[in-house]
């Protein structure tokens, strides 16, 4: 009898536990938004070639992956489709150090078709713990490109150069509300 008082004490105290976490985890996301943006200070000086009135969109993925990478470089593909008044540039961030040029070149010609994309590759290791930090997998030996493993959100670099956006997916919602954030309107 007392053994199942204390595990029903217990299991209270979990249950609770576990709707508190939630309602915590729910409000952050409502009340903090679904993007965020941290100051990137390689960024002016990364891409100084690119227009000054450009938007930088960046995937961080896989050569060769069959599963996420293709369905991100849609959406990609999509957003220029369904705003083609914002200036775009799209890269597609190669995580795998060990990639040779051709294997790139080969694997993002079938995107190509679709979409100006262009691979990009981390310059040096500030810029490789950055994308780390932020979520990117950049799998420290070549050997661990095998697992498969890369998030799916996408990075955004605004034409001030001063920050990285990171976002989760990429549609008019979340397009929107950076825009509110910057203060801007893009018709």
């Amino acid at each position: 009898m007392i053994k199942s008082k204390k595990f029903f004490q217990r299991f209270g105290l979990l249950i609770f536990a576990s709707f508190l976490l939630i309602s915590l985890s729910l409000a952050i996301v409502y009340f903090g938004g679904k993007s965020r943006s941290v100051d990137c200070t390689f960024c002016t000086e990364r891409f100084k070639t690119e227009p000054k009135d450009v938007w930088i969109w960046i995937y961080p993925g896989l050569v060769g992956c069959g599963k996420k990478c293709p369905l991100a470089l849609e959406a990609l593909r999509r957003f220029g489709e369904r705003f083609p008044e914002v200036k775009s540039s799209f890269y597609f961030l190669v995580t795998d150090p060990s990639e040779s040029e051709e294997t790139i070149e080969s694997y993002l010609a079938y995107y190509q078709k679709s979409l100006e994309i262009k691979a990009l590759r981390p310059e040096s290791e500030e810029e490789i713990l950055f994308y780390r930090k932020l979520g990117a997998y950049m799998p420290i030996h070549p050997s661990l490109k095998r697992r498969d493993e890369h998030g799916t959100q996408f990075f955004l670099i605004p034409p001030n150069r001063n920050k990285m956006y990171l976002l989760p997916k990429l549609g008019e919602k979340e397009w929107l509300e950076i825009q509110r954030e910057l203060g801007i309107s893009i018709h």
